[in-house]
């Protein structure tokens, strides 16, 4: 099965920053797509599953149909959440009408915060308008959004750093793909 791993927003347009360390949306989880693709088979000793980190080379609108040329089975989309350098926690977003996508976002949200250990925010189902909405909607593969922290919170930034060096972060984002992808082939 194949996975595509979605770097959200891109090199000249990196997403929310934390003012106090610099890191952007974009870098940090460039390294954790990455991170993933190298080490999912090592984890998991998995042949037969193939993760594709992709870039967006377009406008949003145009992200879906190159995610839907790779022919996945699951895409992800990684992003971090930012609102007032105070707000916490992890959720993870998937199309309201995706029933495959709302179990998938159960086990990646269950999976985050076995690692990271910050505030729950749960599930959030998000229709076609809503932001982030169109790529759920329109990818063939289900498709979730992982929003796992804060990034201009200094402790949420601080503590998901810390999860990505120590190898807990990938190995907790690499386990839900595992989760998943059993739960799809289930499904067959």
């Amino acid at each position: 099965m194949k996975v595509a791993v979605v770097i959200g927003h891109q090199e000249r347009s990196k997403g929310a920053m934390n003012s106090t360390y610099g890191t952007t949306e974009f870098e940090f989880n460039q390294k954790l797509a990455h991170d993933i693709e190298h080490n999912f088979g090592n984890l998991f000793n998995f042949d037969q599953h193939e993760i594709v980190v992709m870039y967006r080379k377009t406008t949003l609108q145009n992200l879906p149909n190159e995610v839907n040329a790779q022919k996945p089975d699951l895409v992800i989309e990684l992003h971090c959440n930012a609102f007032n350098k105070q707000a916490n926690g992890c959720e993870t977003l998937y199309y309201h009408k995706s029933i495959k996508g709302k179990a998938i976002a159960t086990i990646f949200q269950k999976n985050i915060l076995a690692v990271l250990k910050n505030k729950d925010r749960g599930i959030k189902p998000k229709t076609a308008e809503d932001r982030g909405g169109y790529m759920l909607r329109y990818t063939n593969a289900p498709c979730i959004i992982t929003e796992p922290f804060f990034i201009d919170n200094d402790d949420e930034l601080i503590n998901g750093e810390l999860c990505f060096n120590q190898g807990s972060l990938t190995a907790g984002f690499c386990e839900a793909i595992a989760e998943s992808l059993e739960y799809l082939k289930a499904l067959r």
